[in-house]
């Protein structure tokens, strides 16, 4: 076992708990001061600092009030302090959309970084085509393969 797996272990343990808690300063707690921050499907730009990733969070916490996080597998790269994690994510969505209508998906918290202890560089991945579809916010997929689907909801010709 590499020196660096069990802070792995610990860090993924303490990420999911944070997140589950719905407490800004708690998931806050786990950042650098200068992290790097890129979920750009949910945010336009990357994001740095606690300043900027604390009103991200706190917009998560507002649109998806009862959003869980439920682990289903770890991969390390102990040798370059690197993990991902593996989630489901379930909930609600935007009180706006159909009160009643759930989502349940999947995704990755890509930890590609630490400084003294503490995540300093964040990516996320994640679909949130089918969170939306799932909300009742999008229309059904159909047949129409990569980015095809996308491009009918902008009603602009795929390219071919």
């Amino acid at each position: 076992m590499n020196a660096n797996t069990p802070f792995l272990e610990d860090f993924c343990s303490r990420w999911l708990d944070a997140w589950n808690s719905h407490d800004t300063a708690h998931v806050l707690s786990l950042l650098h001061p200068d992290i790097q921050w890129d979920d750009q499907t949910f945010w336009p730009r990357v994001l740095h600092g606690h300043d900027e990733v604390r009103r991200y969070i706190d917009k998560i916490f507002s649109v998806m009030h009862d959003v869980r996080f439920e682990e289903m597998q770890r991969f390390f790269a102990p040798d370059k302090l690197r993990a991902l994690v593996l989630f489901r994510q379930f909930g609600s969505g935007p009180k706006q959309l159909d009160p009643n209508a759930k989502f349940d998906t999947h995704g990755c918290d890509i930890f590609l970084e630490f400084r003294d202890g503490k995540l300093s560089s964040y990516l996320a991945s994640y679909d949130i085509v089918q969170m939306m579809q799932q909300l009742g916010s999008l229309p059904p997929r159909g047949d129409k393969v990569g980015g095809a689907y996308l491009l009918s909801l902008m009603k602009q010709p795929a390219a071919k």
